[in-house]
Formats: structure tokens, sequence, C-alpha cells
């Protein structure tokens, strides 16, 4: 059982599972990120969006139960432009399972502590994004 999300404005949601953009799919979603999935609306999901009620087409989601425990991969496309932190530029970043942050990595880790909430979890390196 899911227990109900808590929203900023008090209320609470009983969730239905998680979803993420799947593979291949337009930049509806931030990729490797997975959200509540609020209502099941028969050929769409409405799941939540930083505090706000999405309809997603299911077609364009990846499904599953339970909240995800370990750091999505993610392989960036495109054109890549160095960033504020320094020229080095990487291809690929994780995103943590508990607060959804991007964060860059050297090699191929185990595990990874997220810099912003401080948890630490597996990383998952069979499904990249």
């Amino acid at each position: 059982m899911n227990p109900p999300i808590r929203r900023r404005s008090g209320g609470t949601a009983t969730l239905k599972g998680w979803a993420a953009g799947a593979p291949g799919t337009g930049d509806i979603l931030r990729r490797g990120a997975w959200y509540p999935i609020l209502e099941d609306a028969g050929d769409d999901l409405v799941i939540e969006v930083d505090t706000h009620a999405r309809r997603i087409p299911k077609k364009k989601l990846i499904v599953r139960a339970e909240r995800p425990d370990q750091w999505s991969i993610v392989v960036r496309t495109g054109v890549m432009r160095p960033t504020l932190s320094g020229a080095k530029v990487s291809n690929t970043y994780a995103v943590c399972p508990d607060c959804t942050a991007r964060q860059e990595f050297d090699g191929r880790p185990d595990s990874l502590m997220c810099a912003r909430c401080r948890r630490a979890a597996r990383v998952d390196w069979s499904t990249t994004y």
C-alpha cells in the first residue's frame, strides 16, 4: 500500500504508483525522474509534477507500483555546453530517487550520496534514460 503524499497545500492524495517518461518520448517530463500517479484516466495517467496534476498518455510513460529506491542514470543528448562549474562536460548524470536532484559523477559508482538531500542509495545501471 502506498502512503498518501503530502502536498504544500496541506492536503493528501493516495498514490496509484509511480511514472517516468519512456525513452524516446519528448521532454514532457524530466528524464530519469519518477512522479507519483494520482489517477488512472483510461488512456492517460494523471501524475503530480511540481505540485500540479498533469494528464499524460500512458504510452509515453514507464509505470511501476513502488517508488524507486535507486539512482536513475540519464545520458545527455544534443549539444552539450560547459556549465558555470567548469569546462568539464559529462555526458551522463544521475537522478536522486528521493528528491529528484540531478548530480554528476565520475566513473561507474555502485552507490551515490545526494548533495542536496544527503540520501545515499545504489545506482541502477540496468536502465538509462
